[in-house]
């Protein structure tokens, strides 16, 4: 049985299914592990806040005035989650996680716009973020990723990138920016009120 910081296994379930609707892949990535270790930080010491960046996956204690700042925040996420689950079972319902998919949407489409988006932004930081906050170990050395390859069709290869030559803020650095608010905006116009 899955050992939970903060979660019942019925929570633990019910934000994993959602998670797993709002972003492609946080299944995989066991975002919902992400969010149990984040609202349950203070049940180790030192809290599961800052990464110390060591390999042994550690944590660095917090100052006393980020200690108290954390504690209200962490309580805050939690009061959220502890109202919207019972909500997303309710508007399935009953149990969520084992709806059928059409009732799962409609939920979610029915959920508050303030539990939704703390449901994607936990699984967005928890799918991309450092798997030291999801208790994996963190990677030895930089993350290579392969280029890609193309098979021979006689087509041209893609033209390289080159950089943003157009007058004005190179859009795409913009959106690198803001990139939560924008996936945020972007979710929200795929059908999940917004």
């Amino acid at each position: 049985m899955e050992q939970w910081l903060f979660f019942a296994p019925h929570e633990a379930d019910t934000v994993r299914a959602a998670m797993a609707l709002l972003v492609p892949g946080s299944h995989e990535a066991d975002a919902v592990r992400y969010a149990d270790r984040l609202l349950g930080a203070f049940a180790v010491d030192p809290p599961l806040v800052y990464a110390s960046g060591r390999p042994d996956g550690s944590f660095l204690p917090l100052s006393p005035a980020q200690r108290t700042g954390w504690r209200r925040r962490v309580a805050e996420l939690g009061r959220g989650y502890r109202a919207g689950v019972p909500e997303l079972d309710r508007f399935a319902g009953g149990d969520f996680a084992r709806a059928p998919l059409a009732d799962r949407h409609r939920a979610l489409r029915t959920a508050p716009a303030d539990f939704r988006d703390l449901l994607f932004d936990h699984a967005v930081e928890g799918t991309y973020g450092d798997p030291v906050y999801r208790g994996r170990p963190a990677p030895a050395g930089p993350t290579v990723l392969p280029l890609p390859t193309y098979p021979v069709t006689g087509r041209p290869r893609p033209d390289p990138v080159t950089p943003y030559g157009e007058p004005g803020a190179d859009p795409v650095a913009v959106l690198a920016r803001h990139f939560t608010e924008a996936a945020r905006l972007l979710a929200g116009t795929g059908g999940y009120g917004g």
